[in-house]
């Protein structure tokens, strides 16, 4: 422990007065170094405000040295504000505790903690593949939160003793199908630093004392338990979901997932009730989530209303971004991207698409985007190749419906790509490959999006013989310093040689990415680096 206060030495040495503890305290940085380089320790309680040191240099010592990297440290600190605290998370601190603290929510947070690190579980006689698997049951790996089955002890004894719990369920709701977008990462990363948010967030609205919890390892739903301090649970709940939703904006995640990430929350108390004290805990945990859930699903149906709407009222706007070649820089066509009402969920169109898919109304909005574009069509096929994008689900609906839909498309059929997108999986190729002989018949060419990414994109390749592949931001990202990414991009720039298709490299954002393309010989490009989707008037 690193504290210059000797009243809280006597605190937490009697404490942690346990023949397992070992408590050894210091009152300057320097000591405290000199000593966690000597022998470095399982658990490290900081003070922030040492006098003329401060314990952020302590953790900063900790977190960049191999030996200690891992050690977890806990912030037993005076200062209550929210500064301090989203400073010490983010320099690597595990938990924040605002002086005084409780004997058993210190007992708790060091138990945990140590809990966390994989030591507490050698003492078992077990394999490694079993300790793993044992800790990842009741510890999410990724979030390092423990699973109500941790919890539910510290939690009962509350209740026994004739408290009331408020419980807080707050769900992250991906409003896409992870598994389709190849996402898990960055969905993961986004976990980890939404917890270290609701951290930051929950101890001033809660208490020093919440405990955070989840259902299960690698679950979307987080709880806070706290003890009830008057304030009614659901106004509670919605500054909750208000707060985690702002910091949500906050947190630097993959860019097309940021933006697809719904918070929902909802808010229980625990009943004095003649029951077993952990069945009362899991009544108030059931409500709390089918609260959470509740509001899920009001919300889907208002985006369902405002999707309808935009359908039926005709609200897209369509903009276009140049496809470029990369050798010469001269434009050779456009990108027809269509976006939903500026400044709601819809203006984003992975989330309208994917509504769509839901709703079953992807043919009635590939139909008002298809329309959309008449207006400018002839402009734009007159100086290069219009690309537009398709949905799978349309496309294996046209065998069915007919293709009268593309009748504004037929004058200009040879200047016309129709580019497949596989956000969701084709399943059946015989009929997906009818349906694009049918599109091929009319004229059109095909092109394969986001091509190496995704389901089954290399089986796409092979069975239907596109005129273009395109490389999406899933695989050009970071491509200049992965050497793993470099090779892929490269595997489909062969790819396409043997089938005498033509690559674009989608989002080029810096001149290194380019440069990279170049080398690798992918020919044409299109991103913000060379130009960002606008208005056609922008272009004429």
């Amino acid at each position: 422990m690193l504290d210059d206060d000797q009243s809280v030495d006597a605190f937490v040495r009697a404490a942690l007065a346990d023949p397992q503890y070992d408590v050894r305290v210091f009152d300057r940085v320097a000591a405290a170094i000199t000593a966690a380089t000597a022998d470095p320790p399982d658990l490290a309680l900081v003070d922030i405000d040492l006098g003329v040191d401060s314990g952020w240099d302590f953790l900063r010592f900790l977190r960049a040295n191999a030996a200690t990297e891992h050690v977890p440290v806990v912030m037993l600190t005076g200062a209550a504000d929210t500064m301090n605290r989203q400073r010490s998370l983010r320099m690597g601190a595990d938990r924040y505790l605002v002086k005084p603290v409780r004997v058993e929510t210190l007992r708790r947070v060091v138990n945990e903690m140590l809990a966390v690190r994989d030591g507490i579980w050698w003492s078992l006689t077990l394999h490694q593949e079993q300790v793993s698997r044992l800790r990842e049951l009741f510890y999410d790996p990724t979030t390092d939160v423990p699973t109500l089955a941790v919890v539910v002890d510290d939690l009962r004894r509350m209740i026994e003793d004739g408290q009331t719990l408020q419980v807080f369920c707050l769900e992250i709701e991906p409003l896409f199908r992870i598994g389709e977008r190849d996402l898990w990462e960055s969905f993961d990363a986004l976990r980890r630093e939404f917890v270290r948010a609701l951290r930051i967030v929950a101890a001033p609205l809660l208490g020093n004392d919440v405990i955070i919890g989840t259902s299960h390892s690698g679950a979307n739903d987080f709880y806070c338990f706290a003890h009830d301090n008057g304030a009614p649970v659901a106004q509670t709940a919605r500054e909750l979901e208000r707060s985690m939703r702002g910091a949500l904006r906050g947190i630097d995640a993959h860019p097309s997932l940021i933006d697809e990430v719904v918070v929902f929350a909802g808010g229980s108390a625990t009943q004095r009730q003649p029951l077993f004290a952990p069945r009362i805990l899991y009544n108030a945990v059931r409500e709390a989530k089918d609260v959470a859930e509740r509001r899920e699903t009001r919300y889907y149906q208002a985006m369902r209303e405002r999707l309808v709407r935009t359908v039926q009222d005709g609200l897209l706007t369509t903009v276009f971004q140049p496809v470029v070649n990369l050798q010469t820089l001269a434009v050779v066509g456009y990108e027809a991207l269509s976006r939903g009402p500026a400044g709601s969920e819809l203006e984003n169109p992975e989330v309208m698409f994917e509504l769509a898919r839901d709703f079953d109304l992807v043919w009635d909005l590939e139909a008002l985007c298809i329309d959309n574009i008449g207006p400018t069509l002839a402009e734009v096929c007159a100086r290069g190749y219009l690309f537009f994008n398709l949905e799978s689900h349309f496309i294996q609906q046209l065998q069915q419906r007919g293709t009268d839909i593309f009748e504004p498309f037929v004058r200009c059929n040879q200047s016309i790509v129709i580019e497949v997108t596989e956000r969701s999986a084709i399943r059946d190729y015989r009929t997906f490959r009818g349906a694009l002989h049918q599109l091929k018949q009319l004229g059109f060419r095909i092109a394969i999006d986001d091509c190496g990414s995704g389901y089954a994109t290399l089986e796409a390749v092979a069975e239907l013989k596109p005129d273009y592949l395109k490389v999406g931001h899933s695989l050009l990202h970071g491509v200049e310093s992965d050497p793993i990414r470099r090779r892929l991009v490269e595997l489909v720039a062969r790819a396409a040689d043997t089938i005498g298709a033509r690559t674009i490299a989608e989002a080029i954002e810096t001149e290194e990415q380019l440069r990279v393309c170049r080398d690798l010989g992918i020919q044409e490009g299109q991103g913000y680096l060379l130009a960002r989707p606008a208005p056609w008037e922008s272009f004429a």
